[in-house]
């Protein structure tokens, strides 16, 4: 989805989108808030909010993002082991749950300061959940991936949630738009996103904590090469990853790419 719906620069062209990969959710995102960073970087783009309070349309729909494709949310801190090992999580107000599918672990390399700098390594893993509607033996075509930071040891049961819709879901949601429209007149949706930092920097703060955590050394000069969309036809986005890139902290790749 456009990247202004996250609350990036409004002034973006809509070509710009809003897709990180597993290594941006994780580096950008996740790690922020699992090293405990009191305001963390692009807050904007992710909701607080939990992801078993109701369907996932309706989450999506309360904060304005009823006709993205995707979402990310963040709760409050609980058991990894119990939030991990849950197989299936009852959501209230619905009576639908979800189920998860399967996990998958990888591991992500982060330079402070970019190429040169002090090195830290993450595992991370992946947990990707179905949603059910009550009664339903067949998938709803919603997905929801959870992320977890397994080492280093960081805030326990920081978690990031990435609800995204399928195709399948999008086919479901449109008919039911077009049978709310033919039943009265459609009324448009909240603010689409809250205001923020519109500029793709992060945090060195964060680094600093992981790097404690997993006993690496820090201290390495920042540089930024700003992410973005320019308009060639590439495909990159904000929050994209093609091969690998340097934020004022982060050099990221994923495996032994580094």
């Amino acid at each position: 989805m456009e990247a202004s719906r996250f609350g990036f620069d409004p002034s973006l062209p809509s070509a710009c989108k809003f897709d990180p990969t597993d290594a941006d959710i994780v580096a950008h995102y996740l790690l922020p808030r699992a090293a405990g960073v009191p305001d963390p970087p692009y807050a904007h783009a992710v909701i607080e909010d939990d992801t078993c309070s109701c369907p996932p349309w309706e989450l999506l729909r309360r904060h304005g993002h009823g006709g993205s494709d995707h979402a990310f949310f963040v709760g409050p801190p609980g058991d990894p082991a119990a939030n991990g090992g849950r197989a299936c999580r009852r959501v209230r107000g619905g009576g639908g749950l979800w189920r998860r599918q399967k996990g998958e672990e990888s591991d992500l390399v982060v330079a402070r300061g970019g190429r040169g700098g002090a090195e830290l390594r993450l595992r991370y893993r992946r947990y990707n959940l179905a949603y059910y509607r009550a009664g339903d033996p067949s998938t709803s075509g919603w997905v929801m991936h959870e992320y977890h930071i397994l080492r280093p040891k960081l805030l326990p049961g920081a978690v990031l949630s990435r609800i995204r819709i399928t195709d399948k879901g999008k086919e479901e949601r449109k008919k039911q738009q077009e049978a709310a429209a033919a039943a009265a007149k459609k009324v448009a949706p909240g603010p689409a996103h809250q205001p923020g930092r519109s500029n793709y920097l992060v945090d060195d703060h964060a680094a600093a904590v992981a790097s404690d955590a997993e006993g690496t050394s820090s201290g390495a000069q920042s540089g930024v090469i700003p992410q973005g969309d320019d308009g060639n036809g590439d495909g990159g986005g904000v929050g994209e990853t093609t091969g690998g890139y340097r934020t004022n902290f982060l050099s990221v790749g994923e495996g032994d790419g580094y």
